[in-house]
């Protein structure tokens, strides 16, 4: 049997052919100029990042005293911290100034002790007052003056004025090396120009530990002398960190 095609019926056979022909064209086509520009793009992102440092006197001591206090009741035990505690406040907050002697309780804690029948044999309970301030010498003097409370930590650092004062004397020099290096490394890499992405700026310090002489922890137990104490000097470092788009 022969099939008559109609000039009508081969015009539908074409119609209904052409849009398998383009939705194929079109899904082959489309994603290869997208993921060559991703590419491309993803190649001329660069990370880097620069530092400026300083060195810095301490002006700010830190010193922290501390109680111990035994019993078989854990009322009683916290009892006795109290009363150490206020007996100290009443001697320290008269010498308060904001800036240069603060004064200030840390922590405070009971807990039990079991012994070795796993029951309860004692309560031990802690205290802590922290002295802090500009005025080192008078820290220090009253420091030793509170006899029922022991020196556990003495710490210099830098007071917040001279921290943020030397975070900003180094913070140009910071940036002007992360700008520096960026151009250097666009050269390097053959591009003639960069945009910056974004950018990260830090800032930390860290100071000398203080480390007092059993001597002079002996001597301090011994008479209400100044507690020893010598400032050092803290490293301020500003970290500028970032990625820039190379043209």
């Amino acid at each position: 049997m022969t099939l008559i095609r109609t000039p009508s019926m081969v015009a539908l056979m074409t119609a209904l052919a052409l849009p398998v022909v383009s939705v194929q064209a079109q899904s082959v086509s489309s994603p290869a100029p997208h993921a060559a520009h991703a590419a491309a793009a993803l190649h001329q992102v660069l990370h880097l990042s620069a530092l400026a440092q300083t060195d810095v006197p301490q002006d700010w001591l830190v010193i922290s005293l501390s109680v111990q206090k035994e019993g078989l009741q854990a009322p009683a035990v916290q009892k006795q911290l109290n009363a150490v505690l206020a007996a100290a406040l009443a001697v320290a907050t008269p010498m308060a100034k904001t800036g240069a002697l603060e004064v200030s309780t840390g922590e405070m804690n009971v807990s039990p002790r079991y012994g070795r029948d796993g029951k309860i044999s004692a309560w031990v309970g802690s205290a802590q007052l922290v002295l802090q301030g500009r005025d080192g010498e008078q820290i220090a003097t009253l420091a030793s003056r509170l006899q029922e409370l022991t020196v556990s930590n003495i710490d210099w650092r830098l007071s917040p004025d001279q921290k943020s004062a030397a975070e900003a004397r180094i913070q140009a020099e910071a940036v002007a090396r992360f700008q520096s290096k960026a151009q250097a490394l666009t050269k390097q890499f053959g591009f003639v120009a960069y945009t910056l992405r974004e950018v990260r700026v830090t800032a930390q310090e860290a100071g000398e530990s203080m480390v007092m002489p059993r001597m002079a922890m002996a001597q301090m137990d011994a008479a209400p002398a100044p507690v020893p104490t010598v400032a050092g000097k803290s490293r301020v470092v500003v970290n500028i960190s970032g990625s820039i788009a190379l043209h």
